[in-house]
């Protein structure tokens, strides 16, 4: 088996069937990937779309469970995984078509760990197909994991790319359930651990915009816990920080990557505790003074990963200061409080 595909699936009857019918009309024969699905005790009628079309395709195999998290379901979908290579896709989201043959020859020609590709953003119901490449049409410069996050960085989302289900056997990663930004604490600590890994400039990828997502909702109980997933991630990227080898070649500029990371987490924490009025000063004071001794915060602007282009300008100049100052805080969340929501 070459690849395994793995869905968690949860209320999505709206989007799992585009995503199914990206997969089932791939280029590569049914007994060369398996499609696992995860329903995490879904309230609508996403499952018995699968079992409809886990009728006609015998690659494709549902899980059902209690809910318990995107987290838990893809941790599901490991442990019955049989492919060399794994990769994690959402159910609202879709690949584009005929292109897993030319990522599969490209991972076994170059023995990857791990291959990142593109991926295009989308709204609701909109299909945006492209011409695929073949594996003879690009060229991939390889690397080691430290080497990839110095000189490219790093997205979160575990989309992106597809691994070798061996560096997950190997060196025990697995996503962090109870906890939001589950992907940015995967992939930063697989990409670290890689010994070879590249990017093709090739597009696969579709990411739907779904309103009332993860990523969109604004039930505060829910963006509260996406405060706590924040705190948890730079907690961790600090120990990803102090593990790290400091005899790489890239060891500064792959700090100074994920410190970046760390402050886009913080800058993101103190909007969002603003904007949804979440929390008192005194428990973002807690907040702070934690933050604070794993080197996080005061927001340091010379580490950069905070917005793009003008708009980090922006965020710099005017609001960081201020983010900075504990009385700006305080007398901002005065300030919101006043303002209807």
């Amino acid at each position: 088996m070459k690849l395994s595909i793995l869905i968690p699936l949860y209320n999505k009857e709206k989007y799992i069937e585009r995503c199914l019918k990206s997969l089932v009309t791939q280029d590569i024969a049914l007994n060369e990937y398996e499609i696992i699905i995860v329903d995490d005790g879904s309230k609508d009628s996403g499952a018995l779309i699968v079992e409809n079309y886990a009728e006609k395709n015998p690659n494709i195999q549902l899980i059902t469970q209690q809910n318990q998290g995107p987290s838990a379901a893809r941790n599901r979908c490991l442990e019955v995984a049989k492919g060399d290579y794994l990769y994690f896709l959402d159910a609202d989201d879709y690949l584009v078509s005929n292109v897993l043959n030319s990522l599969l020859e490209l991972v076994a020609q170059h023995d990857l760990e791990i291959l990142e590709f593109n991926t295009k953003q989308i709204t609701e119901g909109k299909i945006l197909e492209s011409l695929p490449k073949s594996a003879q049409e690009v060229s991939l410069n390889i690397m080691d994991g430290i080497t990839y996050v110095a000189e490219y960085g790093f997205r979160n989302e575990a989309w992106r790319y597809f691994v070798k289900k061996d560096l997950l056997t190997d060196t025990g990663i697995k996503f962090i359930e109870g906890s939001l930004y589950e992907d940015a604490i995967f992939t930063a600590s697989l990409f670290l651990k890689a010994c070879s890994m590249a990017k093709v400039d090739m597009d696969v990828h579709r990411y739907a915009v779904v309103e009332n997502s993860i990523v969109t909702s604004k039930d505060p109980a829910h963006n509260l816990k996406f405060i706590n997933g924040m705190v948890y991630a730079v907690e961790h990227f600090h120990g990803l920080i102090k593990d790290l080898n400091s005899s790489h070649l890239y060891y500064h500029k792959v700090v100074k990557k994920l410190k970046g990371k760390q402050q886009g987490l913080v800058f993101a924490l103190i909007i969002r505790t603003l904007k949804y009025r979440l929390l008192s000063f005194k428990d973002l004071e807690k907040i702070l003074t934690k933050l604070n001794t794993l080197e996080a915060y005061p927001i340091d602007t010379k580490v950069g990963g905070i917005g793009e282009g003008k708009t980090s300008l922006i965020y710099n100049i005017i609001f960081v200061p201020i983010f900075n100052t504990k009385a700006f805080l305080f007398l901002g969340l005065k300030v919101m409080k006043l303002i209807p929501a």
